[in-house]
């Protein structure tokens, strides 16, 4: 999938945050874009049809809960219907409740688990029909290094992500034989609004943990992801620091590794009892 041109590419959490700075460059580059989000809000249409190099290029938004399965099909099918069926399927949209589990309602574990991977589950559902009738498709589920290497407090987070990444991973041997490739993207810590937000009440141990991913632009989250979409890469990491960890995580021993990880939040959690 080297040329969007003419592509149609559906967009979960395409208002905002990586799904909106990759909607505005696929659209720069002649895609048409249907962006699914839970507020598809107008300065995020405005900036899409801005983006687009042609009139002729179709931008629309649907308004959809990704944990409500029932929304999910329903709104894919107006879609397919009014701007027509997905050639790339990109899942965005994801949520997270940063806290120590303890102290964390099961409604809001309950919610990101529904959010991040029943949203993706219901998304794969409803678009699977619609590429196997044509006999091909892209699907890419944006996963995140949280799914690959734990965090302390993303309990709630870091198990949605982790179960992604298994799904996706199973999801690709299934449909690589129908021509519909599925590709998972792992981010590191990009600069969007969620992680603004989750800056003002994060733990010292989990900021920790989360420096030796490092962290980039939404911009260059955009580029590499869309490259790694080119390149047809099964799996991606986006940002270098993050690409470090991804092959540290792999390589050394288990043992090691939570030896390591233990001294950084060991260290963490001394620095905030010294606050």
């Amino acid at each position: 999938m080297k040329n969007f041109s003419g592509k149609t590419v559906y967009i979960t959490g395409g208002a905002s945050g990586i799904g909106l700075g990759t909607g505005r460059r696929l659209a720069a580059m002649g895609a048409h874009i249907v962006v699914l989000d839970f507020n598809p809000t107008d300065a995020a249409h405005a900036a899409l049809e801005h983006a687009r190099c042609s009139p002729a290029q179709h931008i629309a938004r649907y308004q959809v809960d990704m944990a409500d399965r029932a929304a999910v099909l329903a709104a894919v099918a107006r879609a397919a219907n009014e701007a027509g069926a997905p050639d790339i399927v990109i899942n965005c949209a994801g949520i997270g409740v940063t806290g120590e589990f303890a102290s964390m309602r099961f409604e809001d574990f309950d919610r990101v688990i529904q959010v991040n991977l029943y949203g993706s589950r219901h998304l794969c559902e409803a678009v699977l029909p619609l590429m196997r009738a044509r006999g091909h498709g892209n699907i890419v589920l944006v996963a995140s290094m949280a799914g690959i290497t734990p965090v302390y407090g993303y309990t709630d987070y870091g198990t949605s992500k982790y179960a992604v990444l298994g799904f996706a991973e199973c999801l690709r041997y299934e449909l690589k034989p129908l021509g519909i490739e599925v590709q998972i993207c792992c981010p590191g810590e990009v600069e969007t609004p969620m992680v603004a937000a989750e800056r003002l009440i994060i733990h010292p141990a989990t900021r920790a943990l989360k420096d030796a991913g490092g962290s980039i632009g939404i911009d260059q989250a955009v580029r590499e992801l869309i490259d790694g979409m080119a390149r047809g890469k099964a799996i991606f990491v986006l940002g270098g620091k993050a690409r470090l960890t991804f092959w540290l995580r792999r390589l050394v021993p288990p043992s090691l590794w939570y030896w390591i990880t233990d001294q950084i939040v060991r260290k963490a959690m001394k620095t905030k009892k010294a606050i």
